[in-house]
């Protein structure tokens, strides 16, 4: 039963609690039946599952190797128009991010980053209660955390997804009139993407409370894997040849071979030992 307070007494409305895991997901009702686990063993299931993906990092860049090579380099993609602009696209950023790095810069990465843990929120139905954006650095206010939400901006290339849904919205406005060229926005998507991995990298490399609470080895995998995921996606759109179904054959592959070939080679390795 509640208790009414005298009229002079101010009430203060407490936070909710972020909310970690599958309750992260799930209604405020459902989420309300889920006690979070202690926080060192959510951080110990995390280390063990980074460990997990580890050999998935290395078959997906395996297959992006063999993709890369035959559909891109032996296939003649890379002299077409198209990959030719995504490289220009790609250089002249990071001509810009090595010489000529800038505040203006920062305040658009860190646009870009805190939209985005924004826009995952609201993704994972949680609410956003302010969001504070500088050149120094930003935040979200937020009732809901989850390990996508902390490490979307890793992945989610946030300025290359606004060029394509511009170039889409142009296309659709215009496009009938006069068709627009794609090597433009190949361009824009080299220069947005590379963007986003140079500043990943550039971020990454540093302390990071995004990386820190989720452990640095379930981070690292599971941002080099959705990133490479996503390199290998743009790929095969863009390729004449590259195909979804044979990438997954190639993955396959590589995935079922992989502990055979592990094997051999530290077979090799341990016969190559003295003694």
């Amino acid at each position: 039963m509640s208790r009414k307070k005298p009229s002079n007494q101010r009430t203060r409305k407490r936070k909710p609690a972020p909310r970690h895991g599958l309750a992260a997901f799930l209604p405020e009702a459902t989420a309300a039946s889920f006690s979070p686990p202690p926080e060192n063993a959510v951080r110990s299931f995390k280390f063990v599952f980074g460990i997990f993906l580890l050999p998935f990092c290395w078959v997906i860049l395996e297959t992006f190797l063999v993709l890369f090579h035959a559909d891109t380099l032996s296939g003649n993609y890379w002299r077409g128009p198209e990959f030719i602009a995504f490289g220009v696209g790609s250089v002249l950023w990071l001509a810009l991010f090595f010489c000529c790095r800038c505040r203006p810069m920062m305040w658009l990465y860190v646009a870009g980053h805190e939209l985005t843990h924004a826009l995952f929120v609201l993704i994972c139905r949680g609410k956003v209660s302010k969001v504070h954006i500088s050149s120094d650095g930003g935040h979200i206010l937020t009732n809901r955390n989850n390990f996508l939400i902390s490490l979307s901006p890793y992945f989610f290339p946030f300025y290359s997804v606004i060029t394509i849904i511009v170039w889409a919205l142009a296309g659709w406005v215009v496009g009938h009139a006069e068709p627009l060229d794609p090597i433009w926005l190949y361009g824009s998507i080299g220069f947005t993407w590379m963007f986003h991995l140079s500043f990943t990298v550039w971020m990454i490399c540093r302390e990071q409370p995004d990386v820190e609470q989720n452990g640095r080895l379930f981070s690292f995998a599971v941002i080099f894997l959705i990133n490479m995921l996503l390199i290998c996606g743009l790929l095969i759109i863009a390729s004449p040849t590259a195909t979804f179904e044979g990438f997954g054959i190639s993955f396959w592959e590589n995935a079922r071979s992989l502990f055979d070939r592990l094997s051999e080679s530290t077979l090799e390795v341990l016969r190559a030992l003295p003694g």
